[in-house]
């Protein structure tokens, strides 16, 4: 080989050399992105989806509405509860029995 040549050679052998660096640093690059896919991809799979937070939202409304009625029903018990205690009061006081509560 003449000397043209071995200077070509040592340009190609050069240039190689920073190709094969550059290739390993996209590795790097490229390995650094996936971990980071894969860890987005593992939260997304945690994550509720539309349906769910749906369901979880009709449990909560079911729930409020069972507890309005439970509500309304001990208003009505109590005003129940206070007419008879004033029933039984009044029925005492007629036949001259003593009332104590």
């Amino acid at each position: 080989m003449n000397d043209k040549s071995l200077a070509i050679d040592k340009r190609f052998d050069s240039v190689d050399k920073q190709l094969k660096d550059m290739n390993g640093q996209l590795d790097k690059i490229v390995k650094v992105v996936v971990k980071g896919f894969d860890r987005i991809d593992k939260t997304l799979e945690t994550k509720a989806n539309s349906a769910d937070l749906q369901r979880a939202l009709g449990l909560l409304d079911s729930l409020s509405k069972r507890l309005e009625i439970s509500d309304d029903e001990r208003i009505v018990m109590s005003s129940q509860l206070t007419k008879l205690h004033d029933w039984i009061e009044q029925a005492a006081k007629r036949i001259n029995l003593k009332f104590e509560h």
